[in-house]
């Protein structure tokens, strides 16, 4: 009965839930635990086209040697394609500064998309089930996650797919016995010291002493949870093409839009969460735009958000403007998403993003630098040394802008403050005989 019912729901899953079909090839997550073993022999059974990975994390000595030697024999002897890859996990872990657990599972799915893209599979199978899903959803409540956590685990996630979250442990354990298949145990899932196992072994049984269909009701309240994320985050998307803009360098939220809008800071959260910023940091922006503490920064993951007068700004953190000497003309270099040509021409007019130099007034070689302290230079209609620091300020230019000015100098004297004014001294003259023109292109 166990193998009818099992077996059924399996086919009835995949088809509803539209995770693949037999033409796909399929490469299974395979430990050599009950999970994945019966998974494989329900694949195995519906003849669909599937390759056994195995990942070997070095993290129980000769269990590990023991549990790799196993699923290759296993899957030889059925003649299922099988791999394996050996992993220095533990020095991994340190050099990245990860947990364990953590850096087994980017060093796993790391090797699982590699062996997607090499061998041309379809999907990444893998056997989690529903017990499996009603610990996620307590661990990321226990987090303080919100509804994209509470969602758990979903049965497909792009090439990622799972199978058997219809079913719970007790379905797999008797489809096992019943049809004698041979599996191991990882003596690490009996340890408490894991947030997961203490949940499971813990948590869960009390819970269940309360509502003895708890994981029932967790596999309903998962699927609650997904549509809500789903029409959530559409939501979001929408008040993000009404707020969000990007400009040369960086990315501009209309920070008055945004907290008129109810909830403010969840809603940044939504939008930004990607780049690593977590929620305390989007309600301490909120705050300090509140409060017009221009300038407050926070740090996310290679990513910055700073408050801006009228804007909240993302921005990929700072690269040094290297020193550069041109020795002659035309020369082109970049600076973040900007490119700047420099070049010897006739004067063709004014327009945006080009600057005009009196090329008889210049000295090579020229000199391109970031901005130092304590520079100075007459900007264009003064006549007065006026220090850089000072025209930022008097311009409202941003700190993220600022970081990426840079000074034109020739003969130790600065020509042009790119990209917002030239010098006074190198300034057209009526007759000018030649001129430098300098011009800003977005790369792209």
């Amino acid at each position: 009965m166990c193998k009818m019912n099992l077996l059924k729901e399996f086919q009835t899953y995949v088809s509803k839930e539209a995770l693949f079909e037999p033409k796909h090839k399929l490469l299974l997550a395979i430990s050599g635990g009950l999970d994945s073993m019966v998974l494989l022999h329900v694949l195995k059974h519906f003849g669909y086209q599937v390759s056994c990975a195995h990942a070997n994390f070095q993290l129980r000595g000769d269990e590990s040697t023991q549990d790799a030697l196993f699923v290759k024999n296993y899957c030889d002897s059925i003649q299922i394609p099988y791999f394996e890859e050996i992993f220095e996990t533990k020095k991994y872990a340190s050099e990245s500064g990860l947990g364990t657990q953590e850096a087994a599972r980017n060093l796993r799915y790391q090797w699982f998309n590699k062996l997607l893209v090499e061998k041309s599979f379809d999907f990444i199978l893998t056997a989690h089930h529903a017990n499996d899903q009603a610990e996620t959803i307590l661990f990321h409540l226990i987090r303080g996650s919100g509804a994209r956590g509470l969602s758990g685990i979903l049965p497909k996630n792009k090439q990622l797919v799972r199978p058997l979250l219809f079913a719970k442990k007790q379905d797999l354990e008797s489809y096992a016995q019943l049809h004698d298949i041979p599996h191991r145990n990882d003596s690490s899932n009996e340890s408490d010291k894991y947030s997961r196992n203490f949940i499971r072994h813990q948590i869960i049984p009390k819970v269940q002493e309360i509502q003895a269909g708890f994981v029932t009701s967790m596999q309903h309240h998962a699927r609650l949870m997904q549509a809500t994320a789903h029409y959530f985050e559409e939501h979001i998307q929408g008040i993000k093409n009404s707020i969000w803009s990007k400009w040369e360098n960086d990315l501009a939220i209309e920070a008055e839009k945004l907290c008129q809008l109810a909830y403010p800071d969840i809603v940044l959260y939504e939008m930004i969460h990607t780049y690593g910023f977590n929620i305390l940091q989007c309600q301490q922006a909120i705050d300090a735009w509140k409060t017009k503490n221009s300038g407050a920064i926070f740090h996310g993951n290679s990513w910055r958000l700073l408050v801006d007068r009228n804007y909240l700004l993302l921005s990929t953190d700072p690269i040094a403007i290297p020193e550069i000497t041109i020795q002659s003309l035309p020369f082109q270099f970049q600076n973040g998403h900007l490119q700047y040509t420099l070049e010897i021409c006739d004067f063709t007019g004014f327009e945006e993003n080009v600057w005009w130099l009196d090329a008889s007034l210049l000295t090579f070689p020229l000199t391109i630098r970031a901005v130092s302290t304590g520079d100075k230079f007459i900007p264009l209609g003064l006549s007065q040394y006026q220090k850089i620091s000072d025209f930022l300020i008097n311009k409202k230019v941003n700190q993220f802008a600022k970081e990426r000015a840079w000074v034109l100098m020739s003969n130790h004297r600065i020509c042009m403050l790119a990209p917002f004014q030239i010098s006074n001294e190198f300034k057209l003259t009526n007759t000018p005989q030649q001129a430098l023109k300098i011009s800003q292109k977005k790369e792209g």
